[in-house]
């Protein structure tokens, strides 16, 4: 079944074509998911429902333009939902209250998942749009809209997130060898 096919069948509530294409994009997804919430548990929630609301519109996808970006502007849109329903993320540039891991545990983190643990150690907000902002491409107006914030704020936090970032690997230079 080509993708078309398969959308065609999940506008017309077929359960075997909504859990294949659920099956097909469930691990790519759930990492959308992960990049915005810590705790897995609340990942694994807000995939589902992202995905009840991919099939709940899934009618409204015009098959011009691709079809998976569709599908992760839903997502993304649904973790940011669950943000601010939670409020688990909060906006100031005065938020300092970050620790910077020891050598041995970033060094030890970025050989178990990459750079993506470093953001963990961010303020929620500067991870949040780091996020947006770096890996999700999103643009300042958009993040602003988003989140309710203005543009500045959006750069602000962008440029604190990324000064912190630079801290944390200049603590350690066997970071920096590690990312190149």
């Amino acid at each position: 079944m080509d993708e078309k096919q398969l959308i065609k069948a999940c506008i017309d509530n077929d359960s075997k074509a909504q859990r294949l294409l659920y099956e097909k994009y469930d691990a790519r997804f759930f990492a959308v998911c992960k990049r915005y919430f810590t705790d897995i548990q609340q990942a694994e929630d807000v995939l589902v429902k992202g995905f009840m609301k991919i099939f709940q519109n899934i009618s409204k996808f015009s098959f011009e333009g691709n079809f998976e970006g569709w599908m992760h502007r839903i997502m993304v849109n649904e973790c940011l939902m669950e943000l601010r329903k939670t409020k688990v993320f909060h906006l100031n540039v005065d938020d300092y209250s970050y620790s910077i891991p020891s050598t041995e545990e970033a060094s030890q983190q970025l050989e178990e998942s990459d750079i993506m643990k470093l953001l963990n150690y961010l303020p929620e907000g500067c991870k949040l749009v780091f996020t947006l902002f770096v890996i999700e491409g999103y643009k300042h107006k958009e993040i602003a809209e988003n989140l309710g914030i203005t543009e500045g704020t959006s750069k602000s936090q962008l440029n604190l997130a990324k000064t912190k970032l630079k801290e944390m690997l200049s603590k350690n230079d066997n970071l920096k060898s590690n990312l190149s």
